[in-house]
């Protein structure tokens, strides 16, 4: 081969491991959550205490993404600083406190069970995606155990990144956090049950 073409070559490989980030160590990221700053206080809220109990029913735990290569191969894992159920858990109370409950240990129970919270980078040479799904499920107990209240809820978000790296990952899981936490406030329904007795 030509000095000509090793060099090319070599600079293929070069571009390709700049715009996947593909560096083969772990990856780490930290999931942060801002509480919406325009919320507004519930009227009775102030006489409701909420127990807030955060299940991580996930299949995959030991990670929330990878680094890809170009070809869409995993090569390194994209782990948590901080547990996926504890930062939940700290923006759900953040948002019932955001909205004058009382956060506690008794009153009602909401379960808000964690079944998929995992991005998915998708590759490609001009568009790469950061692809983020969060699965949960939310029930509503009252203090003697009744259920008042269930639904599944599914959000997906998609923006496209240039790295497929460890920060890029961090900012699309954020964004699916603050999106899984406030959809959840936006449900009618679940606000409702909230107050029932």
């Amino acid at each position: 081969m030509s000095i000509k073409w090793m060099s090319l070559a070599m600079m293929a490989v070069c571009a390709g491991v700049v715009i996947s980030g593909c560096s083969t160590s772990t990856g780490y990221v930290t999931l942060s959550y801002l509480p919406q700053a325009d919320a507004q206080r519930i009227q009775g809220s102030q006489d409701v205490e909420i127990n807030v109990v955060v299940v991580d029913d996930r299949a995959i735990k030991d990670r929330v993404s990878a680094k890809k290569n170009m070809r869409g191969e995993e090569i390194a894992p994209i782990v948590s600083l901080n547990e996926v159920h504890s930062a939940l858990r700290e923006a759900l109370t953040a948002e019932f406190k955001n909205r004058g409950f009382t956060v506690g240990t008794g009153g009602i129970q909401v379960e808000f069970t964690v079944e998929r919270f995992y991005n998915n980078f998708q590759p490609g040479f001009w568009a790469r995606k950061a692809n983020t799904n969060s699965d949960t499920k939310v029930r509503v107990l009252l203090s003697d155990g009744t259920e008042v209240f269930q639904k599944k809820f599914q959000d997906e978000w998609k923006r496209p990144v240039m790295l497929m790296s460890a920060k890029r990952a961090q900012i699309a899981l954020n964004l699916a956090l603050k999106d899984a936490v406030q959809n959840l406030f936006k449900d009618s329904g679940f606000l409702s049950a909230l107050f029932k007795k």
